[in-house]
This record gives structure tokens, C-alpha cells and sequence, in this order.
């Protein structure tokens, strides 16, 4: 379920016609859904039927056009609210999501009020059917998180397009300019990982006789020391970054402030061990011994950063040499 509006990121629409079209049309079947179940098990309702919020029995269809009415405002007028294209892609993603998940509720709050009261004979009757209700709304905020996930807004010029738009036209004023930028991903030895999940698995299994929590609380341990040692390095022709998994910057190095770059084989206990370390003006970011970028600066620090082998550790010394000592405007 995968909604693209990229066809109509060439114009200025104030709205997003698939998202719009899928906003309206899905909550009108919903709707239609409930009226064809409920006229389906009318019979068993001659008394009519109470609101899932209780209350008196009301005539079965004046109940179904209560719980069709409720479906299309929640689901047509929340995720309509999706489709309009002024509103930035992380919100329009939550709003329609966010419709979703509140019309498939109120359809489960009524189904489970027919299903519930319009038991067959020897079943007792309930106001709510506590079952459908539960199932219904779980899938409720499931199908909401998956839309939301999966819908892609129509594409709009942004801050990230304005950048894009610089570093071309920067290309053209410095040939080598596009090839400055490089990112790979660094992440302990398996037998790394290993060593330290089963270090913290077994004492904790044997611990977890006196409480569970011991062993959870050990293998949630090891997989933060992992995460410690598992990042994306990344450089451009403003700075080099290190993130940890991908997210968090641990440390920074702008290019200006770059001597010259190495690419070396090294034993991480020689730069003081795995992990990220800073001390005295220089830092360090290794997850192996083996391959790495050395970083001399301008102000007498150094700076070592792992590399997946020494093929990608030569081609991030190069770009740092390239772009050692200059500042992202000049070339």
C-alpha cells in the first residue's frame, strides 16, 4: 500500500490528488461495509440496537447511519488534511495514518456493538463484543502505522533541494567538486559481536534464577555496547562526520581544519582501544584493527576514524586530501 504523488511535483496544486482521492473514496467503502454487515444481521436485532457508548436501543439503520456518518468525518476529514501539500511530508504522513487508524476504530466500535448484541441463540449479549473490539482496534493502529510508513508525499521543493541545487552548481565551477563526497558504514567483527552477546547472555541466564529482569537487562547492555561501535562515516566538501548508527554525531571535523589524510593498516589497541575516544585536542572512531583513515589537523590533533578495507580507505584520504585546508566556498 504504497501511495507516490510524485506526478504532480511539477506544478504548484495545493493538494495531493492520489492521497486526496484515497482519503475520501476509502472511508465511503468502509461506510458502505458496515450498512451491507448490518442489514445482514438485522433480524437478529428486532429490538434495534444500543450505541457501543450505551444508552437506548435506536432502529438498526438509524445505527448504521450514525456509525457510517461517525467513519466518513474521522477518516475523510483527518486524512483529507494529509493531502494538502502546504503542510510539511512528516505530518502529512501522521494525518493520514492518523485517519486511518480512527475510522477503522469507530467501524470496530460498531461492528462490535452489532456483533455483540446480535449474539445467536445461546450466546449471551453484550452492549460491545470484547473480542472484535480488541482485534479491530489493534488492527486499527497497525493499518495507521503502516500507512504512514508506506504513504509518500507529493515531492515539493525544499531546503534539501536547494542544497542539492548549490552542490551542482558548484560541480560546474569545480569539476572535482561532485566526487567529494563519499559514506560507507562501519560495524564491529562478527566474532566481535558474538563475544560480547554471549558475555553478557551467560552470566545472565544463570543470574536470571534469582529475576528475569537480570538477563534482559544484560542483553540490553550488550546490544548498547554494540550499537557504541556500529556508525555511518560520512564526508562532503564541508566536514567529515561520524554518526552513530547512523543518527547521532559523535564527533566532526571540518575540512578546513584538515592537514593531510593517510590510509593505514592499524591495530586499534595502538590508538587506545575500540569505540569513540577524545583526548587532548585529537579523537578517534575504531571498530577493528585493520584498515583506517589517519587525519593530521592544523592544530596539531589527529584524527582516526575505521574503514570498511583499505580500497575505501584510500578514496576517503584522497577527498580529505583534496579537500584539506580549504573552506566549502572556496575551490
Amino acid at each position: 500500500m504504497t501511495f507516490d504523488g510524485s506526478h504532480d511535483s511539477t506544478d504548484d496544486r495545493p493538494v495531493d490528488a492520489r492521497a486526496l482521492r484515497f482519503a475520501l473514496i476509502f472511508p465511503v467503502l468502509l461506510a458502505a461495509a458496515l450498512f451491507l454487515g448490518g442489514f445482514l444481521i438485522r433480524a437478529q436485532l428486532p429490538d434495534g440496537v444500543m450505541l457501543p457508548t450505551g444508552g437506548e436501543p435506536i432502529p438498526v439503520p438509524w445505527f448504521l447511519g450514525l456509525g457510517a456518518a461517525v467513519i466518513l468525518v474521522l477518516g475523510a476529514g483527518v486524512g483529507s488534511q494529509g493531502a494538502r501539500t502546504s503542510l510539511p511530508p512528516l505530518r502529512r504522513r501522521i494525518l493520514l495514518g492518523l485517519g486511518m487508524t480512527l475510522q477503522l476504530a469507530a467501524f470496530t466500535f460498531f461492528v462490535a456493538a452489532l456483533l455483540g448484541q446480535g449474539a445467536p441463540g445461546g450466546l449471551p449479549e453484550t452492549p460491545v463484543d470484547g473480542f472484535v473490539l480488541l482485534m479491530g482496534c489493534g488492527l486499527a493502529m497497525a493499518m495507521g502505522v503502516v500507512l504512514a510508513m508506506t504513504f509518500k508525499p507529493a515531492e515539493q521543493w525544499s531546503a534539501t533541494d536547494d542544497k542539492v541545487l548549490a552542490q551542482l552548481l558548484d560541480a560546474e565551477a569545480d569539476p572535482t567538486a561532485s566526487n567529494d563526497m563519499m559514506a560507507y558504514f562501519v560495524h564491529p567483527r562478527g566474532s566481535v559481536t558474538i563475544m560480547i552477546l554471549l558475555a553478557a547472555i551467560l552470566p545472565g541466564a544463570m543470574l536470571s534464577v534469582v529475576s528475569p529482569w537480570i538477563l534482559l537487562g544484560a542483553v540490553v547492555l550488550a546490544l548498547l555496547v554494540i550499537s557504541t561501535l556500529t556508525a555511518t562515516v560520512q564526508v562532503d566538501r564541508h566536514q567529515l562526520s561520524v554518526k552513530l548508527l547512523g543518527l547521532l554525531p559523535v564527533l566532526v571535523v571540518p575540512c578546513e581544519g584538515v592537514d593531510a589524510a593517510v590510509s593505514l593498516d592499524i591495530s586499534a589497541k595502538d590508538y587506545g582501544g575500540w569505540g569513540l575516544r577524545k583526548h587532548s585536542g585529537s579523537a578517534t572512531f575504531l571498530t577493528h584493527s585493520g584498515a583506517a583513515v589517519v587525519l593530521r589537523q592544523n592544530n596539531g590533533g589527529k584524527v582516526v576514524v575505521s574503514a570498511p578495507d583499505l580500497d575505501i580507505a584510500d578514496d576517503l584520504s584522497a577527498i580529505l586530501n583534496r579537500r584539506a585546508g580549504k573552506s566549502p566556498d572556496k575551490h
